[in-house]
């Protein structure tokens, strides 16, 4: 019998050793070496929040500097952003799904059995819950008397934000296989329309006021011969422009910007991302499928820079911060780019693990939360 044991064991290691032997999964090169690394401080890290799905949980700011966030759990903070001090913590009682948006006086978060909750800042109170058709991991987003979630059925459904009542509806037939989505739609500032990426490679403006699309093109076109080759998603916020433009990125898809009064493209390149992307007044910045940084030219698409040292590495939203790209990958460390040459010029170890969500930033601190429990404020030196 010990005999017969070892015999499996034997085949099973070499079966093992083979798999790994033909295992075809692209591996990242050694991280760069980095001489005079620009100096990022982590001021501040909280570690005691429960492990979420990447991305669903988002931390928002207030008018005040306090940082609302939430976790699986259950559990509410809000946070002192400068020196991250907990300034109240409580519980719902639920598991959550997503979160987290807020109004004057409320905090919305989504729950695993399919509500959304609307809880007083004031006393942690639930004010109301609704039922939800089906599961959302994306965060609300509230602006005005209004607060917005995306279900997993790619519907958005908005609510009063002081009685729960539900406002309008908007529904679009999705294909067969999406991108489990955690950031797609962004509400223009003035609170008069949102921008929609959804499955398929669609774009719309929605009219806030009653769920009407403004107008609703494809970016992307899905192609191939399988469900899995039409992969064509997006999974990111669109970002509204200044000048009227709208810009955003697809998996499996294309880069493109866009005039937000027509539709019309402005122009576009193949590209596929489900990452968050960047613009200031020069280039667009974008990370690709595989994990390659790339910066185009903001008027006309062209390509300015790439850096691939990072290449496999997982690497999550981009933000600003000063005058360098941040990305935090999948192992926490936190990678700064030169946004002029695409240089890394700096990369420090964190906490940050399994990927971060939408980060908070106001261009010289950023706070980011990852999927492992963890939030963080960030800044570099003078």
């Amino acid at each position: 019998m010990l005999n017969y044991i070892r015999v499996l064991l034997g085949i099973l290691t070499s079966i093992l050793l083979a798999t790994c032997a033909t295992d075809n999964t692209p591996q990242p090169n050694p991280a760069p070496e980095i001489k005079n690394p620009i100096a990022v401080k982590i001021n501040w890290e909280i570690g005691s929040l429960s492990k979420g799905y990447p991305g669903s949980f988002v931390p928002v700011m207030d008018q005040n500097g306090a940082i609302f966030t939430a976790d699986s759990s259950g559990s509410i903070y809000k946070i002192d952003a400068s020196d991250g001090t907990i300034i109240f913590h409580f519980n719902v009682k639920h598991r959550l799904s997503s979160g987290t948006a807020i109004s004057s006086d409320s905090i919305f978060v989504t729950t695993l059995d399919d509500y959304i909750l609307c809880i007083s800042k004031a006393n942690q109170s639930i004010k109301w819950k609704v039922k939800l058709p089906t599961l959302s991991i994306e965060a609300p987003q509230a602006i005005n008397d209004t607060v917005i979630v995306r279900t997993n059925d790619a519907s958005l459904l908005a609510y009063n934000v002081q009685t729960g009542n539900l406002l309008w509806v908007y529904q679009r037939p999705i294909p067969t296989l999406t991108l489990r989505a955690t950031s797609s739609f962004q509400l223009s500032p003035a609170g008069d329309v949102l921008v929609y990426g959804q499955p398929g490679g669609r774009l719309s403006i929605i009219n806030l006021l009653n769920g009407n699309a403004i107008w609703d093109a494809f970016i992307a076109i899905p192609g191939g011969a399988t469900d899995l080759d039409k992969l064509t998603d997006i999974d990111m916020r669109p970002v509204l422009n200044d000048d009227r433009t709208i810009c955003v990125g697809s998996y499996n898809g294309k880069l493109v910007c866009l005039d937000a009064l027509t539709s019309n493209i402005i122009w576009s390149n193949k590209f596929s991302t489900s990452t968050q992307i960047i613009l200031d007044s020069n280039a667009l910045y974008a990370i690709s499928q595989d994990g390659v940084v790339y910066a185009f030219d903001r008027k006309n698409g062209d390509l300015v820079w790439k850096n691939d040292a990072l290449q496999y590495r997982t690497l999550g939203p981009e933000v600003f911060l000063s005058d360098y790209i941040v990305t935090v990958d999948n192992e926490g460390y936190i990678n700064l780019f030169n946004k002029i040459d695409g240089r890394i010029v700096s990369r420090v170890s964190s906490d940050l693990l399994g990927g971060t969500s939408y980060p908070v930033s106001d261009g010289y601190k950023i706070i980011m939360q990852s999927a492992s429990g963890n939030i963080a404020g960030i800044t570099v030196a003078n």
